[in-house]
């Protein structure tokens, strides 16, 4: 008797995913409008709602570490007209930071794809002594936090890749706070900075005008703007340190309308134009299947969590 009300709901969950979409779809971002995160909804949505013959709107709600956009997220029926496009740091360093979090990201959101991964680059002063990684490395072991670099605030990801990479290899180097990469160029290029840390998008110009050094990008893999920067990984084996987005709908998205939206969104992915545009702002597409994007977060969890606790960063 008890297996009737399974069924039905597979039933109806099957139904639903081929009527989808019933309405307009909202996807709702942290990210500020015209920001990296707002430009990446716009892109997927204009392609989605070519497929889906419905309009969709991306639903700016900024603040809280994407704390504002998952609750809202989680407040809509979870019917797949309402996904999260999440940074990774919403699921990775907000829960180590936060205390008292209001959702639990495993149980309370099902994974619906990996948009794109974000490595960052690694910039040097090009006076400087050092000319590639291990050579920084090598200078910084014998000059223990001479070295400074500027990455952004406190907490953000990348101040904490930075210091992941110092923690991996044995250096100390000097944190200066910068909002903006601007300003740290503009330091950089006067003499006053050493290292400036941030996307590729941000410093490519200045890498490619020869104001900056690239050392490394901390990807697994060689950035394709930049095909002769090595990655870190080539000098500090399995080293990983990537911003990335993924998109999360409600835990209680069925099953078949949670796969549905899975397979638009890893066909609108995997259209070259769209994967293009993308990675003008240096995003690049990584396919992968729920699954991998579940393990992928657990594990990107852990590895931030760890940092972020030798780092002594009480949750607030």
């Amino acid at each position: 008797m008890r297996i009737f009300p399974v069924l039905l709901f597979v039933f109806l969950g099957s139904a639903a995913a081929a009527d989808f979409p019933a309405k307009p779809v909202r996807f709702i971002t942290g990210a500020n409008p015209g920001s990296t995160g707002d430009v990446l909804g716009r892109v997927l949505g204009d392609n989605l709602s070519t497929l889906w013959k419905q309009p969709v709107i991306v639903d700016n709600r900024p603040g809280g570490g994407g704390v504002i956009a998952s609750q809202a997220t989680l407040a809509a029926s979870p019917d797949g007209h309402t996904v999260c496009i999440c940074a990774g740091s919403y699921v990775t360093i907000t829960p180590a930071t936060t205390a008292n979090m209001p959702y639990d990201v495993d149980k309370d959101f099902t994974p619906i794809a990996f948009v794109a991964e974000i490595p960052l680059v690694i910039g040097a002063r090009p006076d400087l002594p050092y000319k590639s990684l291990p050579e920084l490395i090598a200078y910084a072991k014998a000059n223990p936090d001479r070295i400074n670099y500027a990455a952004n605030t406190p907490g953000t990801f990348p101040h904490l890749a930075t210091e992941y990479f110092s923690q991996r290899a044995g250096i100390q180097m000097h944190f200066i706070p910068y909002k903006g990469s601007a300003p740290a160029l503009a330091d950089l290029m006067g003499g006053r900075l050493d290292l400036v840390v941030e996307g590729v998008a941000a410093l490519g110009g200045a890498i490619k005008g020869g104001q900056l050094r690239a050392l490394g990008v901390t990807s697994t893999r060689r950035d394709p703007t930049l095909p002769d920067v090595p990655a870190l990984g080539e000098t500090i084996p399995g080293f990983s340190a990537i911003g990335f987005y993924v998109v999360l709908a409600h835990a209680k998205t069925p099953e078949p309308l949670a796969a549905k939206l899975s397979d638009d969104f890893r066909q609108v992915l995997a259209k070259p134009d769209v994967a293009a545009k993308l990675a003008e702002t240096g995003n690049y597409v990584r396919p992968m299947t729920r699954q991998e994007v579940a393990a992928f977060i657990k594990r990107e969890r852990e590895t931030w969590g760890a940092v972020i606790q030798k780092l002594g960063f009480a949750p607030r």
